[in-house]
């Protein structure tokens, strides 16, 4: 603890039906999810690239629930993604749109910092301070968890995905993996 990234996807992958939907938003969760995991059918794993907007993650899952209302919907953002567009809570609610929000949480800009460390060997202005997710859940009608054990994350998720609410997860993630990750690249390439 906190979560490895990966263990994390393992678990939202174990929860997920092969034909539910998964909405990623932007930031270092986009880059492990790309990774680890993995899809079985078209359309079940949204990612936004390109433009990558950040904030897509809540908005994206209301929608998916709306087209489709008898699959699971998993968000799985980081806590400035989450943020940016946590408003959009009262909709999920007003609309009755019940989805489950995995906040990857960091408190920092996360992607942003990786790049820092790889460029510069140091980060700069990233970092913030999260409010607490389960009282926020609660102020929107929501369900809010808090992952404390990394063992709590599998029964968790089985667990939000029986409520009729939306749900919030507040789930510290291990982000020294980034750079793990980047360092074993970077060994990849040195053998091609």
């Amino acid at each position: 603890f906190p979560v490895k990234p990966q263990k994390a996807l393992i678990d939202c992958r174990r929860v997920m039906g092969k034909d539910d939907i998964v909405i990623s938003d932007v930031g270092a969760n986009k880059v492990w999810i790309a990774r680890h995991y993995n899809c079985y059918e078209p359309n079940t794993c949204l990612i936004s690239n390109g433009f990558a907007t950040m904030g897509i993650a809540v908005p994206g899952a209301i929608s998916a629930k709306l087209v489709h209302p008898d699959k699971k919907v998993l968000a799985i953002t980081g806590d400035a993604g989450f943020l940016m567009n946590v408003q959009e809570f009262e909709t999920a609610y007003r609309l009755g749109t019940n989805f489950v929000t995995l906040i990857f949480s960091d408190c920092s800009y996360g992607l942003i910092k990786w790049k820092q460390d790889m460029q510069y060997g140091h980060h700069q202005y990233v970092d913030f301070t999260n409010p607490d997710f389960v009282k926020l859940a609660e102020s929107f009608h929501a369900i809010g968890y808090r992952i404390t054990k990394t063992e709590d994350l599998l029964p968790t998720l089985k667990k939000a995905f029986q409520q009729n609410k939306p749900v919030i997860i507040d789930c510290p993630i291990d982000y020294d993996e980034n750079m793990k990750l980047t360092e074993h690249l970077e060994e990849l390439m040195k053998t091609l």
